[in-house]
């Protein structure tokens, strides 16, 4: 059986999980499009990656909420 983390942390476990991916996807991306060689794309994208993630993370952990909210106003509650 898998070891859970308390239900408490659920919003940082989300946060750290969705902000390695979203860090991951755009910062490979951005690389891409601005590097035309493979090796080089190769060894700055790791850096980027580093770079871009803990910003990602604070965005999600910061903005969450407020986007949250935003979405209530806009969306009917389920029937």
């Amino acid at each position: 059986m898998a070891i859970k983390i308390s239900f408490r942390y659920r919003t940082a476990v989300f946060a750290l999980l969705m902000s390695f991916n979203t860090a991951l996807i755009v910062s490979g991306f951005t690389t891409f499009i601005h590097i035309s060689s493979a090796i080089t794309f190769l060894d700055k994208w790791p850096s980027n990656f580093i770079l871009g993630w803990p910003l990602v993370f604070l965005s999600i952990i910061f903005m969450g909420p407020v986007v949250n909210r935003l979405v209530s106003l806009l969306v009917t509650d389920k029937t």
